[in-house]
């Protein structure tokens, strides 16, 4: 039976002790959920779904993560294993406490996603899941990339981070841009304050399909740790070339998907949840298909 088993008792140990110490800090999650999600933690989900669906998508945001936690190679000692994978697994949990102000106040400035959630906003519990995903999801890529095997790669981690929340900025200023286009005297902020749950779908959906198309620069640039400034640079540019091709092969695959529809029209000011939940899908598609092709 070992002929078909890569896995031998020694390695085998290695990940118990890692599944045990990440399933540990997934569960601390409920006890800093508030710090996460930026809201108190002892509200019931029943009677406030935003609040639910803002810690659904820190969950969801926080297992990303830890993927990426457990991908580098293991440790000589178990003590060593044990640190290194609690350091990258507590900093990738303050990172996404990071991206969550980040959004709040540089993102989108002119709203205040927190005081939405506990009004009940479902779209703003939605574009809140959606950005901490997406972030988590660039962050897992990087940590893959960079084999996290060494205390040293935590650098280069955080420095995934500011490139994925500047590249999460620049989709928020195209969407925004884009709307401004459509409709001069309406802003994004407002349709998330109005409760447009159909663009807070498609909003969602083109961040966390931007952050899956930008994993492709993982796979297609070598990690060489003698030249780290030369490939961080190469990896920035690979991921923003992957931003704008996504953004530019949805907008083709919208004409088609979705011919004849005036999607500024049923999404914008129909509130269209079924248009707006198509487009976020085809964002998620391309995502996933340059992520498969190239990552």
């Amino acid at each position: 039976m070992e002929n078909f088993i890569n896995i031998d008792a020694v390695t085998m140990g290695y990940y118990l002790l890692d599944f045990i110490i990440v399933v540990a800090l997934l569960a601390g999650v409920k006890l800093m959920m508030g710090l996460i999600a930026n809201v108190p933690g002892g509200q019931p989900q029943q009677t406030n779904p935003a609040l639910g669906i803002a810690k659904a998508g820190a969950i969801v945001a926080i297992a990303i993560m830890l993927m990426g936690v457990l991908s580098g190679d293991i440790s000589t000692t178990p003590m060593s294993e044990l640190i290194l994978i609690l350091m990258y697994g507590v900093s990738g949990i303050f990172l996404m406490w990071l991206t969550r102000i980040v959004f709040d106040r540089v993102s989108l400035p002119h709203i205040s996603i927190q005081n939405e959630i506990m009004k009940g906003n479902i779209a703003a519990g939605l574009v809140d899941a959606g950005n901490m995903i997406a972030t988590a999801i660039i962050i897992r890529a990087v940590m893959v990339w960079v084999d996290g095997s060494a205390l040293s790669d935590i650098f280069m981690v955080l420095g995934g981070f500011l490139l994925s929340q500047a590249l999460l900025l620049l989709a928020t200023l195209y969407r925004s841009k884009l709307f401004k286009s459509r409709h001069p005297e309406g802003s994004i902020h407002q349709e998330i304050e109005n409760n447009n749950v159909a663009l807070a779908l498609r909003f969602s959906g083109h961040r966390i399909g931007v952050a899956l198309s930008v994993t492709a620069a993982s796979g297609m640039v070598a990690y060489i740790e003698n030249n780290l400034f030369i490939q961080a640079l190469l990896w920035a540019a690979v991921a923003c070339f992957m931003f704008i091709l996504l953004t530019a092969a949805a907008a083709i695959t919208r004409k088609v998907v979705l011919a004849g529809v005036n999607v500024a029209e049923e999404v914008d000011k129909q509130k269209n949840i079924a248009i707006g939940a198509i487009e976020a899908a085809i964002y998620l598609a391309i995502g996933f298909l340059l992520a498969g092709l190239f990552a």
